[in-house]
């Protein structure tokens, strides 16, 4: 079994719709990271992923991280929370921007990129814990039916639910 910096997050139903969406956004981070090292079509080719992505899922999660979370969280985290999300808003609006240029910038890719996994690894490593912690079961049931209607509410690009064989262990 491999050796984990991090032990495995046990995450409450509630809040595993939130936790599948950050998958997406750490590919993409990820991807522009890595973009940011390569040639200008390997760049122009994050962007144009990023674009679609970013339009389709990442700022719709924000919003729905908000709307759901926000009177959940104390002051601290809800303006930490705001504050990164209008951060990472401003960078991928200069993603975005990057879609015109022939040569994509390295250095903004790359400041999205690792902006946006540390603001994902926050939110997964304490952020969350601390919200499950604190509720109460039937704010988690009620968490629950809302973050369950939201995905579904939405296309996805990859499967995020899990299926009856994934509970059973097959």
């Amino acid at each position: 079994m491999a050796n984990f910096k991090q032990p495995p997050i046990v995450r409450h139903e509630a809040l595993a719709p939130l936790s599948r969406d950050h998958y997406v956004g750490l590919v993409q981070a990820r991807h522009l990271i890595l973009a940011a090292d390569e040639d200008d079509v390997a760049r122009r080719k994050a962007v144009e992923e990023f674009i679609d992505v970013w339009e389709r899922e990442i700022a719709v999660h924000f919003r729905d991280e908000e709307r759901l979370l926000f009177t959940l969280m104390d002051e601290k985290d809800r303006q930490r929370l705001l504050d990164e999300h209008a951060r990472l808003t401003e960078l991928a609006t200069k993603v975005c921007a990057q879609r015109r240029q022939i040569d994509p910038d390295p250095l903004t890719l790359r400041e999205f990129g690792q902006s946006l996994e540390q603001h994902i690894r926050w939110e997964e490593r304490e952020l969350f814990s601390r919200i499950q912690d604190r509720m109460n079961p039937s704010r988690l049931d009620e968490l629950q039916k809302q973050t369950a209607m939201t995905e579904t509410s939405r296309p996805r690009t990859v499967c995020r639910t899990r299926t009856d064989a994934d509970r059973s262990g097959a």
